[in-house]
């Protein structure tokens, strides 16, 4: 996510360009260093789980497109504590977008998964084209093919952009 809040934020000043985060065991300041000084960056610092804190930035900042890579996202550590990665990526994208539709301004939301919800590849799928059911194989697919859920049913239930 830092790569992509890096090339929009140099790309063009016009872009507003906020990042959220909340600095655990894998995020590093040093990825957004070539952003953080512009006037057209702002950096938030976190938890995703907190509704008041994502629905005043939000708000606040008069946010309209939203790209939601927010995860727990190391399959190793999901062995470890999957309610955790339950949490943040589950509950926390659904936060995210209860925000989101609250407020009633956002244009765009764009939610970033992982080829993982798909489970071991299979040899008979071409290249490009989609497999059709998720069969995640471990507790940080499960969570992000979880959090896909969440989304198609704010797309379907509130026709979320």
């Amino acid at each position: 996510g830092s790569h992509v809040v890096a090339v929009l934020g140099e790309k063009d000043p016009e872009y507003k360009i906020g990042c959220f985060e909340c600095m655990d065991y894998c995020a590093s300041k040093y990825n957004l260093e070539s952003v953080k000084n512009k006037p057209n960056f702002l950096f938030v610092k976190g938890n995703i789980l907190s509704s008041e804190l994502v629905d005043y930035v939000l708000k606040s900042q008069e946010i309209d497109y939203v790209i939601h890579f927010a995860a727990q996202s190391h399959v190793d550590k999901s062995f470890r504590n999957s309610v955790e990665f339950t949490q943040t990526n589950v509950l926390g994208t659904h936060v995210l977008l209860e925000a989101c539709r609250s407020t009633g301004q956002i244009k765009l939301f764009i939610h970033v998964s992982t080829d993982e919800v798909y489970g071991e590849a299979a040899y008979d799928v071409s290249v490009g084209e989609d497999p059709v059911v998720l069969e995640p194989t471990n507790p940080y697919a499960a969570s992000k093919a979880a959090a896909e859920f969440v989304v198609k049913s704010y797309a379907k239930s509130y026709n979320f952009p």
